[in-house]
């Protein structure tokens, strides 16, 4: 049974007339089972949660068809969606997906089954394609630990499967290996280079199609790239050896960066952030390290900073805990380091009178958890705070604001050095 559509975002009628599925505003209906909304982008149904997006338009209810069909497959449907023809038809699973770490803790394995056991792979640069014969349908997008695999993007055709196997922050290579109808990935945990040098990772947060906070006709990301060129600048003319993770409007995935901060062998990693709020008058500079927050001001914050994610797995729900999604907290002993590190750039910028001091704070930022050094996050003031956004956008304090978070770091490793 084939009926044609010409996009992935469907009516409810539209979606009524094909699968016989009743999609309304707060609830899925197919064959007397039903999924309900748990949030605005996502049902639950039989104890676990699926990405769901719907939106209205000229008065009719849209959802996307492509996240639905694995939500029919579970309800017993056998729904799929043809990502090339853009149709839904009836089939009959044949793929096997399994993946999770194995027993040294060291190692991750993807195994994937299928009939016959056709497989084409094709290398990306931080990630794998896995094309196989046969149908999987289970799930749109699989989320990995974010050690190993950030997730998985499933791609679903009329005679065959694709995975897209996007990689953790910590993943140091992987083996592919076929036997009869099987596929085993092996991934291995990351070994970070050594460098002699002491090693900065400066990162201006968000970029490219992620814009950050937008406040009084200003892009955080625009101010976030420019004062961490002026660090960057800065440092170097020091000795250090800097990287950037991004040096223009680009998007890099949050797992992307903690993979090259990673990869590199480095000894900090300071990220470059602008703050926003609905209280048109706050104001001031935070610094942040990794922790579970403590305020509802700081897990504010952290929403703020992490709805990147948004862009690296798909749909998460705002009020679930980043933490419950991408894993352990780093060591007590990094912890300490990197409060020591938020403390000193804070006192530097706080000795030069920059601006309103909020204080150094904790809070469980996504981009800190996953790198392997003292890590923080440095919220340079409010966009949305109409005096304080100028200021944040002038060049001239711009390079007062670089000035400040290069001297907190060069004391940081000065105190390292020295035993205190």
């Amino acid at each position: 049974m084939f009926v044609l559509l010409l996009s992935r975002w469907l009516t409810t009628s539209e979606i009524r007339r094909t699968t016989g599925a009743k999609v309304y505003e707060n609830r899925v209906v197919y064959r007397g089972k039903v999924a309900r909304y748990v949030s605005g982008g996502a049902v639950s149904y039989g104890g676990r949660v699926f990405p769901l997006q719907k939106r209205w338009k000229g008065g009719k209810l849209y959802v996307r068809a492509d996240q639905l069909a694995p939500i029919l497959l579970q309800m017993g449907g056998n729904w799929f969606w043809d990502a090339e023809g853009k149709r839904f038809f009836k089939g009959k699973p044949t793929v096997r997906f399994v993946m999770g770490r194995m027993g040294d803790g060291e190692r991750y394995v993807i195994t994937i089954t299928a009939k016959g056991g056709k497989f084409r792979t094709i290398k990306g640069e931080d990630s794998l394609v896995v094309e196989v014969k046969g149908l999987y349908g289970k799930f749109w997008k699989i989320v990995g630990d974010g050690d190993f695999v950030s997730y998985v993007k499933v791609v679903q055709f009329r005679k065959r499967t694709r995975f897209v196997v996007h990689f953790g922050a910590r993943e140091g290579g992987y083996t592919v290996r076929k036997r009869g109808e099987t596929l085993r990935v092996v991934i291995r945990k990351l070994v970070p280079k050594k460098s002699d040098r002491i090693t900065v990772v400066i990162d201006p947060g968000h970029g490219g199609r992620d814009a950050g906070a937008i406040g009084n006709g200003y892009r955080e990301k625009d101010i976030n790239l420019a004062v961490a060129l002026k660090v960057a600048k800065i440092l170097r003319a020091k000795g250090y050896r800097v990287l950037l993770t991004r040096k223009d409007d680009r998007y890099v995935s949050l797992y992307a960066r903690a993979r090259m901060a990673n990869r590199s062998g480095a000894h900090l990693f300071v990220s470059i952030h602008c703050n926003a709020s609905r209280d048109r008058r706050a104001s001031g500079m935070e610094t942040y390290f990794l922790s579970e927050s403590r305020t509802s001001e700081e897990r504010a914050v952290a929403i703020l900073e992490n709805s990147a994610i948004r862009y690296d797995i798909g749909y998460v729900k705002p009020d679930e805990p980043v933490g419950a999604i991408i894993g352990d907290l780093l060591q007590n002993l990094l912890l300490e380091q990197s409060y020591r590190l938020a403390l000193s750039i804070h006192r530097s910028a706080l000795k030069m009178a920059l601006t309103k001091d909020r204080g150094v704070r904790q809070a469980g930022f996504y981009v800190l958890k996953w790198v392997m050094m003292p890590s923080v996050l440095v919220e340079l003031g409010f966009i949305t705070n109409r005096r304080e956004a100028k200021r944040l956008a002038s060049p001239s304090y711009q390079r007062r604001l670089a000035k400040a978070i290069a001297e907190g770091i060069e004391e940081y490793v000065r105190q390292q050095q020295g035993g205190k």
